[in-house]
């Protein structure tokens, strides 16, 4: 099933309502300026973005693998005092899921040297991640998106592309 099904729950503001419009889940940051939601099968992933500040972005990474009925966090920048059991970098990137427990996540590291990419990737429905740099990318800050094609994992950037086999 494709990363593009139907969600089984839709984003309102810092809240995620199930099918019939209860709140199941509020995001617990301090606020929610945009939202990414991406779904497969019974599975739901959101991502909330709350805003910068001091080369960190607010991001909390929330998942269902009940349709939407109960949302677990998955990872969140610490610096704005979410704390969760997994922190993707300093500022999140494109993601993309392949399947209901697989997700690949680029975060970023304005203040690192002259700027680190990094590749995480999940294939337990965060409950644990791999990490890989991606120094080709380094110093290039603009990602637009991330493919994945088996095990070659694609990642985009402003004028520049790299290939990581995960």
């Amino acid at each position: 099933m494709p990363a593009t099904s139907p969600c089984p729950a839709h984003v309102v503001g810092k809240r995620i309502e199930n099918a019939s419009g209860r709140t199941v889940y509020t995001d617990p940051g301090q606020q929610a300026i945009t939202h990414e939601i991406m779904c497969n099968g019974k599975s739901v992933w959101v991502m909330f973005h709350g805003g910068a500040a001091s080369s960190q972005e607010a991001y909390v990474l929330v998942r269902s693998s009940d349709g939407g009925r109960t949302f677990r966090l998955v990872a969140a920048e610490s610096y704005f005092g979410v704390k969760a059991p997994h922190e993707l970098d300093s500022v999140s990137g494109p993601w993309t899921i392949t399947g209901p427990n697989d997700g690949y996540f680029i975060g970023e590291c304005p203040a690192c040297g002259r700027g680190t990419i990094s590749l995480w990737i999940t294939h337990d429905g965060g409950r644990t991640f791999t990490h890989e740099a991606v120094p080709a990318l380094a110093g290039h800050l603009v990602l637009r998106s991330v493919r994945v094609a088996g095990n070659v994992v694609t990642i985009v950037a402003r004028g520049r592309t790299a290939t990581v086999h995960a």
